[in-house]
């Protein structure tokens, strides 16, 4: 059985889906009426609740992982 997901979680995925698909958590925040600072942590909490890296982190840049490509698949 599938637990259910609240609406934290579908939202963590919305953020996660815009930050792959633009490549920014800056555009990623424009496009979805949202903070930087938000989006951020929507990711932070969804890396945590999966147990898994989404993205690397370099700089100010962010590269999605192999874990990330089949989320986003």
């Amino acid at each position: 059985m599938i637990p259910e997901l609240n609406g934290d979680f579908l939202q963590w995925l919305r953020g996660f889906y815009y930050v792959a698909k633009t490549g920014s958590v800056r555009r990623a925040a424009e496009l979805m009426h949202r903070n930087p600072s938000t989006i951020s942590y929507q990711l932070r909490s969804l890396e945590t609740e999966l147990n898994t890296v989404l993205f690397d982190r370099y700089k100010k840049s962010l590269q999605i992982t192999p874990e990330g490509k089949k989320l986003l698949g």
